[in-house]
């Protein structure tokens, strides 16, 4: 319908209608089938360590105590432009996306996405060694542990500190103020934990 064939009294019929359209088509997240969005389903790619008594997820992956096992289903309750709300087994999450990691200029979804997918690679962990298993079982670092092992026990470390995995040293915080340095030797085995 053209603009000017709307009448005086159509005008806010028509507006309310392209109100509704325009909330419509703006659907949250993306549609590349991997879940992300409100009302989709996901799955932990890495364990992830959120604070428990809080309910919050840190984009910074902080690596507290409490364990969210690789495989887990979540389900995504509400995106919003700096938070994720997703419930895991009936409890509500926020995914709360930080300063540093906007800085470094990982988006929010792009950085939910490194932990969360469509489907996750058990088979590929059952395959590493007895050692990464393990570790991976308790979410923890062990000396001796591969790259890969590290990365589905403890998830990627946070961008802006740890820019490239091709790093010898991946440095992760286990809150605020603590941070956990771990070295690997030039075949990717873990070396040090500090």
């Amino acid at each position: 319908m053209k603009l000017s064939t709307i009448t005086k009294s159509m005008l806010p019929l028509v507006l309310a209608m392209s109100a509704v359209v325009t909330g419509c088509s703006s659907t949250v997240g993306s549609q590349d089938g991997s879940g992300f969005q409100e009302g989709g389903t996901m799955v932990a790619l890495v364990n992830l360590h959120p604070d428990q008594k809080r309910r919050v997820l840190y984009a910074l992956n902080y690596q507290l105590p409490y364990l969210l096992p690789m495989c887990s289903s979540i389900k995504i309750e509400d995106i919003d432009d700096d938070e994720i709300e997703f419930t895991y087994q009936g409890v509500t999450f926020t995914y709360v996306w930080d300063k540093h990691t906007r800085k470094a200029g990982q988006s929010l979804e792009a950085n939910f996405k490194q932990y969360f997918g469509s489907s996750c690679e058990q088979q590929k962990a059952n395959n590493l060694s007895a050692l990464d298993q393990q570790g991976i079982k308790a979410g923890k670092p062990k000396l001796g542990m591969s790259k890969e092992g590290i990365l589905f026990a403890m998830g990627r470390p946070p961008i802006h500190a740890t820019l490239s995995l091709d790093s010898n040293t991946w440095t992760y915080w286990s809150n605020k103020w603590n941070r956990q340095l771990i070295s690997f030797d030039d075949k990717g085995k873990v070396t040090k934990i500090r």
